[in-house]
């Protein structure tokens, strides 16, 4: 699955949508690009403790994912381990929150 980044056309930066301006030079220049949501966990938590809709859910994992090419995203990880530089792809996104496994 694909994962949808915007990039700025004047400095190169990449973000992830919605961006209505270039949040590194300011420039209203962007341009929407696939990309093909591969990377590596860079960083990861294990929320043991949540509330609402989510306590049914517990425990799961948080991670930041470095895509390939340096974006990184907050996304929950399907799966009950996770380890700093493990390979990653993007699943699907539900209600705005990106799965990988």
């Amino acid at each position: 699955m694909e994962i949808t980044v915007v990039v700025c056309e004047e400095c190169g930066h990449q973000a992830i949508p919605p961006k209505y301006g270039c949040p590194k030079c300011s420039s209203d220049h962007l341009v929407e690009t696939e990309h093909t949501g591969t990377g590596i966990i860079y960083s990861y938590t294990t929320i043991r403790v949540a509330a609402g809709k989510y306590e049914s859910q517990l425990p799961y994992i948080v991670a930041l994912v470095e895509l390939d090419g340096g974006l990184r995203v907050t996304a929950r990880l399907e799966g009950e381990q996770a380890s700093i530089g493990q390979r990653v792809k993007l699943n699907r996104v539900e209600e705005s929150i990106y799965w990988f496994d």
